[in-house]
């Protein structure tokens, strides 16, 4: 089979099991399978597929028929230009993320060495990429589940900035670790309401981890202990900054308000849905 007859193949199969953007998932996989750049694939149309990698190709486009996510067979995601590992036990990074980490990294910058807590660090991916931006800052990375602070460590270490992170096992709903001040707070939380769980799509409700989509009743319990737990650990100068859910922003404001928070600035991702609510400290 050569690659331009894969790629046909594997874009009907993909749609006919409702992938979505079946052509590019079939076009990073058989790069995947390549060993090269996905942009270089159009060069390659007339090479046929070695036995071995005919059979690596068939296994990837069968699993991704299973709904298996394209980064789970990958073994890895872009974020903010840096390869993360993913697995099953984090949640993949979402573009949307993306903006969180330049506000973040856009206000540590503004200290020489920031003290930063990424509160359910999950991957690692905001940790890591305001650790790598910020070479004078400090980071802790907390998370409840062992296995992805062991991602997040490995991720940490691939990118050269693990001396720079403290990696914490807990539940910061109970309490953060420590008694450090911090410039700096940010999390994107679980935020989906638990009845909307079972609608997600397949490779979010079968394949990234519950304890990382799973927001409580109506999706804002860790807004809730954020609004409460953030506060007295946080500089007269510092931020919290939040990705939320969709419609949720203005919900989010006004918990932290009714926690005595001061002023909140709320910004839209790029489809101009409320995503990020940035949060400063009451005025005294």
């Amino acid at each position: 089979m050569t690659v331009a007859e894969a790629l046909q193949t594997a874009t009907a199969t993909l749609a006919a099991a409702g992938v979505d953007a079946s052509r590019v998932d079939a076009e990073w996989l058989l790069a995947h399978v390549l060993g090269c750049r996905r942009a270089e694939l159009a060069l390659r149309h007339s090479e046929s597929l070695t036995a071995d990698q005919q059979t690596e190709w068939d296994s990837l486009v069968a699993q991704r028929v299973e709904r298996i996510p394209l980064q789970h067979l990958l073994g890895t995601a872009v974020f903010c230009g840096l390869e993360i590992e993913v697995n099953r036990h984090v949640l993949v990074p979402r573009p949307e993320t993306e903006l969180l980490a330049e506000q973040a990294w856009g206000f540590a910058s503004e200290f020489p060495a920031p003290v930063v807590l990424d509160f359910g660090t999950g991957s690692g991916c905001l940790a890591i990429v305001v650790a790598a931006h910020c070479p004078g800052a400090r980071v802790m990375a907390l998370d409840v589940s062992p296995e992805a602070l062991a991602v997040a460590r490995a991720n940490a270490e691939r990118h050269g900035v693990a001396a720079h992170i403290e990696f914490c096992e807990g539940d910061g709903r109970e309490g953060v670790p420590g008694e450090d001040a911090f410039d700096l707070v940010l999390a994107n939380p679980p935020y989906i309401p638990t009845g909307d769980l079972p609608a997600l799509q397949t490779e979010v409700r079968e394949h990234d981890p519950a304890l990382a989509l799973d927001g409580g009743a109506d999706g804002l319990e860790f807004y809730r202990a954020l609004a409460k737990l953030a506060l007295p650990r946080l500089k007269p100068t510092g931020r919290l900054m939040l990705e939320v859910g969709d419609g949720q922003a203005e919900a989010v404001a006004a918990l932290l308000a009714e926690a005595g928070w001061g002023e909140c600035e709320l910004l839209p991702d790029l489809n101009n849905v409320l995503r990020i609510v940035i949060a400063s400290p009451a005025n005294p």
